[in-house]
């Protein structure tokens, strides 16, 4: 047998198998598809399913107001020293520094809260590092 032949019934076989699946493929490419466009189009950044360090350094690199009032919710008793249209109103006025941020490392403590290390890489400028001090109950204690 030459292998032109075998390599052209491979082929043929294939062609059927993939006709005989083609409602199943095109619907699978349309779901993916469907992900891709409201991925690139309507999904933004979000801090929901992030702790409070990320949300914290989300707020800092933007200035989106729902961002800032979650930042709000994430700070501790010692922490609250305005109300949250205050904070909020600040951070606007503050002016954010429009960058990315990146989480270098994250440390447990002895009483159970975190310290978590990143840097902002901003869009002009150099880089700078941020820590954020969290307590048991995962509530920003510190930032430095």
């Amino acid at each position: 047998m030459r292998w032109s032949f075998v390599l052209g019934r491979v082929a043929v076989r294939a062609g059927v198998g993939l006709w005989r699946q083609r409602f199943a493929l095109l619907a699978a490419a349309f779901v993916v598809v469907a992900f891709g466009v409201y991925e690139l189009t309507f999904a933004g950044p979000t801090v929901t399913s992030s702790d409070c360090a990320d949300t914290a350094m989300a707020a800092v690199t933007g200035a989106d107001e729902a961002v800032a009032r979650a930042a709000y919710e994430c700070l501790g008793p010692t922490m609250r020293t305005t109300s949250e249209d205050q904070f909020v109103s600040g951070m606007r006025d503050r002016g954010a520094m429009h960058g990315q941020f990146d989480r270098v490392a994250d440390k447990r403590t002895a009483d159970g809260g975190r310290i978590v290390f990143y840097t902002v890489t901003a869009a002009q400028g150099p880089s700078v590092g941020y820590i954020v001090y969290l307590d048991s109950d995962g509530k920003i204690v510190k930032v430095e």
